[in-house]
């Protein structure tokens, strides 16, 4: 007698097997590849560069000076009065929690504004796949795959209609 829970898998890969083999032209784009050398990513990747690249930089030269001010009393606290040892110590602190405080919200900014960059950037791109998947007559359209060979990798298609896209 064969158990149900073994008769399931049999069927479901059957049934996933059967609806590949009903798909007459398959492709494959590699969305990280259109993100990263299409026009409109580039654009707005650089935009999203340029936008943080201020506050990146007020980060970095408070860090720069966290790490100054902290070699500076370890170099010279044995040669410090007890209290202005202390006192110096507890600047590095605050200013250790202002740093990271400040790291923190740029991250999440930043990630916020990435994120919705690449949700628009995504909307694009998916609607330059549809476009070439329909004239080109493609049943199936993948964007993640284990392995993709070369003949069934329409990237640089896709890139040149972003490409012309971009110039319109």
């Amino acid at each position: 007698m064969i158990r149900l829970n073994k008769l399931i898998p049999i069927f479901l890969s059957t049934l996933l097997f059967s609806g590949v083999a009903l798909a007459e032209k398959i492709g494959y784009v590699d969305a990280r590849r259109l993100i990263e050398e299409s026009p409109q990513g580039q654009t707005e990747l650089s935009a999203l560069d340029q936008e943080f690249s201020v506050r990146s930089r007020e980060i970095k030269g408070k860090f720069d000076l966290f790490k100054s001010r902290e070699a500076e009393l370890e170099k010279n606290a044995v040669l410090m009065a007890q209290e202005e040892a202390e006192a110096k110590a507890e600047e590095l602190r605050v200013l250790q929690r202002e740093l990271k405080r400040d790291q923190r919200d740029y991250n999440e900014e930043y990630n916020a504004r990435r994120n919705k960059s690449l949700g628009e950037l995504q909307k694009i791109i998916s609607e330059a796949v549809i476009f070439v998947a329909q004239r080109d007559k493609y049943d199936l359209i993948l964007q993640q795959a284990v392995f993709a060979s070369d003949s069934v990798n329409l990237t640089e298609t896709v890139l040149e209609e972003l490409k012309k896209r971009s110039k319109q």
